[in-house]
């Protein structure tokens, strides 16, 4: 057998393991892995490293815009998929966001024109629904689905929130149909009134941020949404996952039967609450939603990963310009929430996990890859090492050490919330079908090589 490409004699990790092996590419696929492959026109020594599927964030926003803001923030698909790429990331799904007074087909349609000839990976479309009561909103979804965007996203918060009845229509036709349901949960009466307190007592200031958004709003919706979900039979995806209390109420909901999965992402792994009280409104660049907790939280959350409670890692990546962040004229609900990480995530993922033992190789690639392949209608082409699946790969070396550094980061946004952080072993390459797209922290692809990914039902895990 020939091939195009070899990558020779790295250590081939999944989720049951990992074996010293070479690996066969041909037409953008693997066609074998195993020992002693015939020698072919391109090879790649991957001696003492560790070679991965490539990394699926399946949360991202590139192109966002903010009405109040009147802005879209910092990366489009360009920047934020070149980023992806150095730091071993090979398929995104970013988010086709309903208007209000709009139809789920236009969000699709405004989302698509904004990726073509843009993205460097592969990409997908979550379909966020936020007005219901734009006529055949709910007919829009199978169509959709059957197009390949076979995922949706609500909101229990925020001005594109649904009320309780809307959810549980969107959970009852969903579940019917093989769609799964990603949720922000918040419970918004009680962060509107917490947060009309403190802006009446004049606490307006970022030390305030997190104490009008407590992890037990983030519980009580989380709650809710789980026992709606558990009473229809559908199953509920909730995304960025940052607190015990929420985790605790999957937990409970799961031991009474419902089917749960949860996302968390980096800046609730490495990063906590007291960046908020850093002095000059440095503390401005951390908002995100949910806010930063208590550094309790993270300890709860590397359970989470390493006993399986918590299905996937995503970055939930929202950049934005300094000067939009530190505006003296915003108090804390009004300052853009986001932060950037898609560069950042599978490196540190890496050194703070499988490094430092909190979570073993084969976990890392469940998280990073194999889940999010399964649940979002990817998986075998994506996340997988399989003879015929995509030569999507992330090859790490566990020695390299790396000092984050916002000068070197592809991302547009003008500062890094990991500014300064040393870790050992990180991405040096990453293949996307077969081409050599980034090494070293050079891109080497060229903008609209990323194919729209027409994405199946969700498997179960």
């Amino acid at each position: 057998m020939e091939f195009e490409l070899v990558i020779r004699g790295g250590t081939v990790a999944s989720v049951s393991g990992a074996d010293r092996a070479d690996i066969g590419i041909s037409d953008g696929r693997i066609e074998a892995i195993g020992n002693g492959l015939p020698v072919a026109p391109q090879e790649i020594d991957a001696s003492g490293m560790v070679v991965a599927p490539g990394g699926i964030d399946v949360h991202t926003h590139f192109d966002m815009y903010i009405e109040y803001l009147e802005s879209t923030n910092a990366d489009d698909y360009e920047s934020g998929t070149r980023a992806a790429a150095v730091g071993g990331i090979t398929t995104i799904i970013n988010f086709a966001t309903q208007e209000r007074g709009k139809t789920l087909r236009e969000a699709v349609e405004r989302e698509t024109g904004c990726a073509r000839g843009k993205a460097h990976i592969d990409y997908g479309f979550h379909v966020g629904v936020s007005d219901l009561k734009v006529p055949g909103t709910l007919d829009e979804l199978v169509p959709l689905a059957d197009e390949g965007l076979a995922s949706v996203k609500i909101f229990t918060t925020l001005p594109n929130m649904l009320d309780g009845a809307g959810i549980l229509r969107i959970l009852e036709l969903t579940s019917r149909n093989g769609i799964l349901v990603n949720v922000h949960a918040e419970d918004d009466p009680l962060c509107k009134h917490l947060t009309r307190n403190f802006m009446s007592e004049g606490k307006t200031g970022v030390e305030y941020y997190p104490l009008a958004r407590p992890p037990v709003s983030e519980a009580i919706a989380t709650a809710r949404v789980a026992a709606y979900a558990r009473t229809i039979g559908a199953p509920v995806y909730f995304v960025h996952l940052s607190s015990k209390d929420a985790l605790d109420e999957v937990r409970a909901s799961r031991n009474k039967g419902g089917e749960v999965y949860v996302e968390t992402r980096p800046a609730y792994l490495y990063l906590d609450e007291t960046k908020y009280s850093l002095p000059d409104r440095e503390g401005h660049k951390f908002t995100c939603l949910p806010p930063l907790r208590h550094i309790d939280n993270q300890q709860a959350l590397w359970e989470g990963l390493r006993n399986g409670e918590i299905q996937t890692y995503a970055t939930d990546h929202a950049p934005w310009q300094l000067k939009q962040k530190l505006d003296p004229s915003r108090p804390f609900p009004w300052i853009p929430a986001g932060l950037p990480s898609v560069q950042t995530s599978i490196g540190m993922l890496y050194a703070e996990g499988v490094k430092k033992g909190r979570i073993s190789l084969g976990q890392f690639v469940a998280v990073t890859a194999t889940n999010p392949a399964k649940l979002f209608g990817m998986w075998p082409q994506k996340g997988s090492l399989l003879p015929g699946a995509d030569a999507d790969l992330v090859i790490i070396d566990p020695e390299r050490r790396v000092r984050i550094t916002a000068e070197n980061i592809q991302s547009n946004t003008d500062y890094d919330p990991f500014e300064g952080y040393e870790g050992v072993g990180w991405p040096v390459m990453t293949l996307s079908r077969g081409d050599l797209i980034a090494r070293d922290g050079e891109v080497l692809s060229t903008p609209g090589r990323g194919r729209f990914l027409k994405r199946d039902r969700y498997q179960l895990i």
